[in-house]
This record gives structure tokens, C-alpha cells and sequence, in this order.
């Protein structure tokens, strides 16, 4: 396993606190409005047609509740994955090699180190390990309690490795991301959909991500 810590190194930032990442808050905020709305109104029905303060209180009550639980439950606002200033995800012009960072359970932070990585079941307490997709399927850690089924932590998967395949890119690495979306597209098993499927449900790759690498 790798070494972690428990705070992120100076330089990197949170991939939920990207510009990248905005479309993700922008539709939870919107999906929170619509769900108030939706209560407040439910409330003023209930207390006019009812006369029942009571019952109206416990419909403006359950929408916090609501969206405490859908904000929970997002997996793509909260993706364990940190890159530096160098990484194609910010937007500045790398100066430098770029590094990715990964939360593990415990709340670690390491490296990631070379390589794809991809879910692996702990059947010893549960959940599921981050493994290097290699033929040892190296151990990275304990990645999540839910079960590597699970679609919102194989969304997290797949985000992570095309953030090291633009590492890679910047690094001068051989793999390239498009070596790595072919390899992606003939796998079975970790994922339900393609790469380029999941991608554009995740919509976290604007053209000049690509086009920065290319210095067009």
C-alpha cells in the first residue's frame, strides 16, 4: 500500500473545487431549488386546504432533509481526487510534471502513482479496494464502504483514470488518453458503458483540455 497522509499537500486542489467541476454543484443547487419550491408549495396546499400547521411544518422540514441526502449520496460531488497546477484538469499552462492525488477511505491522501487503477471487493471488511490495473493487481488501499457495483463509485473510477491519463499526457508518459479511452472500450467487467459513454454522462472534458495538450 501506498503512504498517505492526512492532509493534502501545499499545491494540489480538490477536484470539486475546479472550475471543471461547477457543472456538478450548479445542478445539485438547481435540483436543492426545485426540491424547496416543490415543498413550500406542497406546505401551503396542505395548511389552506388542511388547516393543519402541523402537517405543513413536516413538509418544509423534509425538504432539508431531502437534499442532506441527495448531496450525500452524489458521488461526483464528492470525488476523492486531487491534481497540482501542473494537471490539465486547472487551468493554467503546465511548468512542470503534473501529479494526481487520491482520498482513500480512511481519509488519506496518496499518490497514485503509474498506471491505470480499477475496483477490487475487500472481502475481508467490506466495500472496495483501488487496485493498479496490472496482472498483480497491486493493493492502493480501501477506496469506499460501498461495493464496487456501485454506480456512483465506478463513475469516481473512471474520472480518476482520465485524470491520470492527462497526467500522463503532460508527463510525457507513452500512455496517452487516447490509448487509454481504446483500452477502456474493449474491457468487460468494471464498467457497465464505455469510456466515451460514461465520459459524456460525467461531462468533465471540455475541448481545450485537449487542445492545451496539443498547443493549439
Amino acid at each position: 500500500m501506498q503512504e498517505s497522509t492526512t492532509t493534502l499537500p501545499a499545491g494540489l486542489r480538490r477536484f470539486n473545487e475546479l472550475e471543471l467541476a461547477r457543472s456538478f454543484m450548479i445542478r445539485f443547487l438547481l435540483t436543492s431549488l426545485g426540491i424547496g419550491l416543490v415543498a413550500m408549495l406542497l406546505a401551503s396546499f396542505v395548511f389552506n386546504a388542511m388547516d393543519s400547521f402541523v402537517l405543513a411544518a413536516v413538509c418544509l422540514i423534509s425538504a432539508p432533509a431531502l437534499i442532506y441526502q441527495l448531496h450525500s449520496r452524489s458521488s461526483m460531488l464528492h470525488v476523492p481526487l486531487a491534481v497540482d497546477m501542473n494537471h490539465p484538469f486547472m487551468d493554467e499552462d503546465p511548468i512542470g510534471s503534473a501529479t494526481v492525488m487520491i482520498r482513500l477511505s480512511d481519509g488519506g491522501w496518496v499518490d497514485v502513482g503509474e498506471g491505470r487503477v480499477r475496483l477490487a471487493e475487500d472481502e475481508l471488511i467490506g466495500g472496495s479496494n483501488l487496485v493498479r490495473d496490472n496482472e498483480d493487481y497491486t493493493l492502493i488501499g480501501h477506496f469506499n464502504d460501498l461495493p464496487m457495483t456501485h454506480r456512483g463509485v465506478k463513475k469516481q473510477v473512471v474520472l480518476i483514470n482520465q485524470a491520470i491519463a492527462l497526467r500522463d499526457a503532460v508527463n510525457g508518459a507513452e500512455d496517452t488518453i487516447e490509448d487509454a479511452r481504446e483500452r477502456e472500450a474493449n474491457e468487460t467487467g468494471l464498467l457497465d458503458r464505455s469510456w466515451f459513454e460514461d465520459q459524456k454522462e460525467i461531462e468533465i472534458e471540455p475541448d481545450g483540455l485537449m487542445s492545451k495538450l496539443r498547443g493549439e
